[in-house]
């Protein structure tokens, strides 16, 4: 085997192995990071009390099934019981384009809260049929996820791309081209 250069063909796979690694760890603290965002989830019931344990803002979001379109009727209001304040959220088209879609669920945006200190709210849903079952649907409150999940995914693609790149210097050097005589 004729290999063009020795020293460009162990930089390119140290490279490759650097970028594994670093895809490796940015996988795993997007997964790592979207568990850690939920921070309440409760059944999608007219009226509950959800404890949210950190103050800050947050997003009310819908899991349901990834066909189901019943989330756009529902109005939600939610009642920070320490303070009395109360925000009202009903689905807008918009905010819906940042819905996250699984295989069988998605979880679609509702609106944002502010929580200004730890507690109970209370959370009030009007627009559920009576009769209809909803046992696979749920509210979860969550942090903001949209510019991080960004921001995690370019690191994917660069680490993707930085692996690539690597890959093809390193068989250039493994088998180099031929010229046509």
């Amino acid at each position: 085997m004729n290999v063009k250069s020795w020293s460009l063909l162990l930089g390119a796979s140290i490279l490759f192995v650097a970028f594994a690694v670093a895809l490796i760890w940015v996988v795993m603290r997007l997964l790592r990071s979207n568990r850690e965002q939920i921070l309440a989830t409760a059944p999608l019931l007219p009226e509950q009390e959800v404890t949210i344990r950190a103050p800050g803002e947050m997003i009310l979001l819908i899991e349901t099934s990834r066909f189901d379109t019943d989330y756009r009727n529902l109005e939600f209001e939610v009642l920070e019981k320490t303070t009395g304040r109360s925000t009202k959220l009903k689905y807008g088209y918009m905010r819906g384009q940042g819905a996250v879609h699984g295989v069988t669920t998605m979880r679609v945006p509702i609106g944002n809260v502010i929580a200004q200190s730890p507690g109970a709210f209370v959370v009030r849903v009007t627009g559920l049929e009576p009769g209809r079952d909803y046992t696979r649907s749920r509210m979860l409150f969550s942090r903001p996820y949209l510019g991080r999940m960004a921001l995690q995914i370019i690191g994917i693609v660069l680490c993707a791309v930085g692996m690539l790149l690597s890959l093809l210097l390193a068989a250039w050097q493994l088998f180099p081209l031929q010229t046509a005589s």
